[in-house]
C-alpha cells in the first residue's frame, strides 16, 4: 500500500487533539469523520477526556488497540514533534498536521517544521501539512472527510488540491452550493513533506479523477511539476490558480504558508510548456472544470456556434476567437442541408443564427447537420427563451441529439424566464449550461 493511500483511503484513523468543546477544530474534524459515513475506524485521542461524542477516547496512540493507518494531528505546534515520534513508533504511515505555527511564522517555526519533517522521514510517514485544512475522499468505499470545513461534497470526478486552507473552504462551499461533485480534496499547507507533485503522481492514474484543480502559492519542485504535468495533461486536464502575481502578493504568500516568491512571467511560461491552464478566479476554475468533467476533450480547436439570437452569437464568437478557438468552416454539404432546413432569414454560416422563433424541430435539424460535419470538433448552443418556443422541448432535443456524438457541447440558456425544467434535462445529460 502506497503511503499516500494511507492518507486518502485509511482503514483506521487517530484524531490526536479531538475535542468535545463546541467551536474547536478538534471537535469539527472528529465530527466530520464520524458523521461523513467513514467506512473505517476512528479513534479520538485526548488525555483529558474519557469519551468524545460518545466514542471512547485514548490517552495516546499507544493505547489504541491494533494498527492505525493515519493520524490527524491538532495539537499546539510545540507538541507536534513528540506526537509524531509516537506515531512513528506506533507504525502509523500517514499523517495530516492541521496545526499552524511553523515556517509561516518565521525562523523558529521553520526550525520546528524541519524537526517534524526529519521525524516523518525517519519513520517513513507521508506527512501532509502542517498548517492545512485536511483531506476528503468521496469514494463510497472510503467516504472520508477529515477537515474542519462545513459539509461533505457530493461524489464527482474533479480533484482539488489547495495550498491554502481558506481557499479550500471557499472551494468546498462553492462546490456544494453549485452541486459540483469532487473525487478528492487535499489541503497541503506548508508542504513540509507531501507536495503537489506527490499528489499529482497519485491522481495521475486515479480512476475516480478526470480533472485536477490546483490552488498554488509556489511550486516545491518546478522541474518535477513540468515532467508530471506533461504526462498527465495528455489524459487529464490540469487547471491552476497561481496567486502571488504581484510583489506584494508574493510577500503575503510568504507569510501565509512560507511560500517562496518567483517571477510571475516564469510561471506563465512554465504552465504553458506543460499544458496546464492558468485561471484567474475560483468561479472560472469550476466553470472550466465542469466542462472538462462532463464532456469529452475536443480533438481540435475548431468549434461551431448555433444560436437563436444574433447579438449573443456575435459575443460568443468574439470570446471564442479571443481565447484561441477557431470557427469551423462548414463543408458544402452541411451548408446545403442547413439552407433546406432553415428559413431564408436564417444564417447558414458559422455562427448559425436560426432566428428567435426557432422551435425544437429547427434545433434538431441544425444540431444534427452541424455535428455531422467533420470540420466541427465542438459546439456551443445558445437558446434564449421566447414566447414562441418551448425551452423544455428544445432541451430534450439538445440532450438527445448531442448524445449521439463524441464531441464536447456547451449550452447557454439565458433570459429571466423559468427554464428550471430545461436546465434539469441538460444537467441529467451532462451538458454544462452557463448563464
Amino acid at each position: 500500500m502506497d503511503n499516500l493511500e494511507f492518507i486518502f483511503s485509511p482503514r483506521s484513523v487517530a484524531v490526536i487533539g479531538a475535542s468535545a468543546r463546541e467551536g474547536s477544530v478538534g471537535r469539527s474534524v472528529f465530527t466530520n469523520i464520524l458523521f461523513s459515513g467513514f467506512t473505517g475506524i476512528v479513534y479520538p485521542v485526548n488525555p483529558k477526556a474519557r469519551s468524545i461524542l460518545g466514542v471512547r477516547a485514548y490517552h495516546s496512540v499507544w493505547d489504541i488497540p491494533g494498527e492505525v493507518d493515519m493520524a490527524i494531528i491538532i495539537v499546539p505546534s510545540v507538541a507536534v514533534p513528540k506526537v509524531m515520534e509516537e506515531c512513528g513508533e506506533k507504525g502509523i504511515k500517514g499523517a495530516v498536521i492541521i496545526s499552524a505555527g511553523f515556517k509561516e511564522i518565521g525562523r523558529k517555526g521553520a526550525e520546528l517544521e524541519k524537526t517534524v519533517k526529519e521525524i516523518s522521514r525517519r519513520h517513513n510517514i507521508s506527512l501532509v501539512g502542517p498548517n492545512c485544512l485536511g483531506v476528503i475522499n468521496t469514494d463510497p468505499e472510503v467516504c472520508f472527510n477529515a477537515t474542519f470545513a462545513v459539509g461533505m461534497p457530493k461524489r464527482g470526478n474533479i480533484a482539488f488540491i489547495s495550498q491554502s486552507g481558506a481557499v479550500g473552504i471557499v472551494a468546498l462551499e462553492y462546490s456544494q452550493k453549485e452541486g459540483i461533485g469532487l473525487s478528492k480534496f487535499l489541503s497541503v499547507g506548508n508542504k513540509a513533506d507531501v507536495t503537489e507533485n506527490e499528489l499529482l503522481v497519485s491522481l495521475k492514474d486515479d480512476p475516480m479523477t478526470d480533472v485536477i484543480l490546483l490552488y498554488l502559492e509556489d511550486l516545491a519542485d518546478a522541474k518535477g511539476f513540468i515532467k508530471l504535468a506533461r504526462e498527465i495533461t495528455e489524459k487529464k486536464p490540469i487547471l491552476v490558480i497561481k496567486s502571488g502575481r504581484t510583489i506584494e502578493g508574493a510577500r503575503a504568500a510568504s507569510s501565509h504558508t512560507g511560500a517562496l516568491a518567483g517571477s510571475d512571467e516564469v510561471y506563465d511560461s512554465l504552465f504553458a510548456q506543460c499544458g496546464v491552464m492558468r485561471i484567474e478566479t475560483l468561479e472560472e476554475l469550476f466553470d472550466y472544470a465542469i466542462a472538462f468533467a462532463k464532456q469529452p476533450l475536443p480533438k481540435t480547436n475548431k468549434i461551431a456556434i448555433v444560436t437563436n439570437a444574433g447579438g449573443p452569437g456575435i459575443i460568443a464568437t468574439d470570446t471564442c476567437i479571443r481565447h484561441g478557438l477557431q470557427l469551423a468552416q462548414f463543408e458544402k454539404k452541411t451548408i446545403e442541408n442547413l439552407r433546406k432546413g432553415l428559413p431564408p432569414t436564417a444564417s447558414t454560416n458559422n455562427p448559425v443564427d436560426i432566428i428567435g422563433d426557432a422551435g425544437k424541430e429547427r434545433y434538431e435539424v441544425v444540431l444534427k447537420n452541424v455535428l455531422d460535419d467533420k470540420n466541427v470538433d465542438g459546439l456551443i448552443i445558445i437558446a434564449l427563451p421566447t414566447a414562441m418556443v418551448d425551452p423544455k422541448g428544445i432541451a430534450y432535443v439538445i440532450a438527445e441529439t448531442t448524445s449521439k456524438y463524441k464531441k464536447p457541447v456547451l449550452s447557454y440558456y439565458g433570459g429571466t424566464a423559468d427554464i428550471s425544467e430545461a436546465l434539469k434535462i441538460l444537467e441529467q445529460s451532462n451538458i454544462p449550461n452557463y448563464k
